[in-house]
């Protein structure tokens, strides 16, 4: 029997449905996008738990969208996390999702510093397709913490899932059952009184410094910002305390300076890191990388001077800088802007260099010759170094050879007495001052500065290492602008007590600010003790408001595991009491 043409499109119409209504309903079929919510790193002095889980809670509520938007299972993403050592940041966040077989990973940091709080939190794509959401607040106050994640959370929303999501007011949340009771989250009176013990990630250890040596005589010493504590006799006043502080660099910061390098009449912060020098520049309140240079293979960078030594108007950057494939072998350089880039000027050279900014003679540039066949960093003389023509040429000699390492030397005139001073470390961490005739006057009791970097020079017995850590930086600011240099140097709290030659690990330091009495450096004040390892610090207008601030580089994780990144960040402190 035949079939009737309308009989036989009347079939094929009914066999063709099902497939349209497949078509049709593909997309609502579509897998929803996976999200791994990390717990966030609390960085603070008391325990945090309850905010931290809350977080959590409130992501992954805000988050949840029915056959749009999975949230992954926090006891998941737990196992996932155990699984994992020796990775933080984006690198774990992105090996977790890998693990989790998420789409999304959302992670982040809170840091405590007295009244205020700082949030620094990212969304990664884990395919890469997608460029990183970031998300940085600051908040002067716990209060304030809950409203900045619900924004966070309506931005991702919003920009990574096309979903609008009217804001609405947070509650703090509620601690779980079995938390340890905690004071409710709420916003805080503006003019509380500033709780010293705290400081930022994790930054800062229990306890309010006491320091044993003699107060200066006269009027008890105010210090600049309530965050630092004063020598015996001073008090602090309850005024708010203001910083300031960079996102998580994924690199080894190994030095830092302020100036105007290309001379467009603001100031830059040039940063060392190990393999490459950055330009940077405060914009609406971030670290923004403006230009670099100076980038190597091997080596390491050890330190970066900024100064208009050559006198042309433009500040040159001086690199100290450790080359060659064992390490063994100085090869630093100067840039300086030539309206385009940032160009080797001079270089590479086996001298260190170090910029010193004097009372009297304004800015001086210092050098020391490293030779190769030497068994020691000390071993040089060190001497005003002067530029003639296109090259720098060693002057006048400061300190004579075998009493300090560049590294961990200024220049100033820290005794009154008219003339400056070689200010030194020993080779055992000390702070020394020697008269113009290389003649010790003043030796710290207690030893401060420590760094990590090194120099392997030539064995001094067969099968010894010579392995030497260079010093620590030196400087001589003016902060309260009396006409007299101070002197400030990092202390660190060193794991093995310095015993070990070969041997070093820093957790906790801090920056001091001592002043000479006509006997010796006595102490004004101290900030409390940072969580990681101090690789440099400045005294300087970073952010162009008219105003210095203390900026100190810290290194929080050192990235000396295979495959791990190592973790810089730069802290600001103001220096004028608000």
């Amino acid at each position: 029997m035949k079939t009737q043409p309308h009989n036989l499109n009347r079939i094929i119409l009914l066999a063709l449905i099902p497939l349209l209504f497949l078509f049709v309903a593909a997309p609502t079929l579509a897998a929803p996008s996976r999200v791994a919510i990390l717990p966030f790193d609390m960085h603070a002095e008391k325990d945090l738990t309850f905010l931290q889980e809350g977080i959590l809670d409130m992501l992954g509520s805000r988050l949840a969208w029915k056959d749009k938007v999975e949230v992954i299972n926090e006891n998941e993403t737990k196992a996932a996390l155990e699984s994992i050592e020796g990775f933080e940041g984006e690198s774990r966040a992105l090996l977790a999702g890998g693990k989790l077989k998420a789409d999304y990973v959302l992670f982040g940091s809170l840091t405590v510093f007295g009244e205020s709080v700082s949030i620094d939190a990212k969304m990664v794509d884990v395919s890469g397709q997608q460029e990183p959401l970031p998300f940085f607040a600051q908040t002067r106050g716990m209060g304030e913490v809950i409203p900045k994640i619900n924004e966070f959370a309506t931005n991702i929303n919003a920009t990574v899932f096309g979903r609008q999501v009217a804001r609405r007011p947070v509650a703090a949340p509620a601690a779980q059952a079995g938390a340890v009771p905690t004071q409710p989250v709420q916003q805080q009176p503006a003019q509380q009184t500033y709780d010293p013990r705290m400081h930022p990630e994790k930054l800062l250890q229990s306890g309010v410094q006491s320091e044993t040596q003699v107060p200066i005589a006269g009027q008890p010493y105010q210090a600049p910002n309530p965050a630092f504590v004063t020598a015996p006799g001073a008090a602090n006043t309850a005024n708010q305390p203001t910083f300031w502080r960079s996102r998580n660099v994924k690199a080894l910061i190994t030095g830092i300076d302020v100036g105007d390098v290309d001379n467009d009449g603001l100031q830059e912060i040039v940063i060392a890191e190990d393999k490459v020098v950055t330009i940077n520049r405060i914009v609406n309140g971030r670290l923004l990388r403006i230009g670099e240079a100076g980038k190597i293979r091997i080596g390491t960078h050890i330190g970066v001077d900024v100064g208009d030594v050559n006198g042309n108007g433009t500040p040159e950057i001086y690199v100290s800088s450790v080359g060659g494939p064992k390490s063994d072998v100085i090869e630093s350089f100067v840039l300086e802007y030539n309206g385009k880039e940032y160009a080797t000027i001079y270089g590479p050279d086996n001298w260190y260099y170090r910029v010193a900014r004097t009372i009297d003679r304004g800015t001086v540039l210092l050098g020391q010759r490293q030779k190769t066949a030497v068994d020691s960093i000390f071993r040089e003389a060190i001497h005003e170094m002067l530029w003639e023509g296109n090259r720098i040429t060693p002057g006048p000699q400061l300190l004579k050879g075998g009493l300090a390492n560049l590294m961990g030397v200024t220049y100033d005139d820290i005794t009154q007495s008219g003339q400056s001073q070689i200010v030194a470390y020993s080779d055992w961490d000390r702070v020394r001052i020697y008269s113009g005739a290389s003649q010790m006057i003043y030796e710290d009791a207690d030893r401060t500065g420590g760094n990590l970097l090194s120099f392997n020079l030539r064995q001094e017995e067969p099968g010894e290492q010579n392995k030497q850590f260079f010093p620590l930086r030196i400087r001589t600011p003016d902060i309260d602008r009396d006409g007299k240099a101070d002197v400030m140097v990092a202390s660190h709290d060193e794991l093995a007590k310095n015993l070990l030659k070969n041997f070093r690990s820093f957790k906790r330091g801090k920056i001091q600010l001592m002043e000479w009495d006509g006997m010796g450096l006595v102490p004004k004040w101290s900030t409390q003790e940072f969580a990681g390892r101090v690789s440099d610090f400045v005294v300087a207008d970073f952010d162009n408001d008219g105003q210095d601030e203390l900026v100190v580089a810290i290194v929080a994780k050192e990235g000396s595991v295979a495959f791990t990144d190592s973790l810089s960040k730069v802290i600001a402190f103001d220096l004028e009491r608000q």
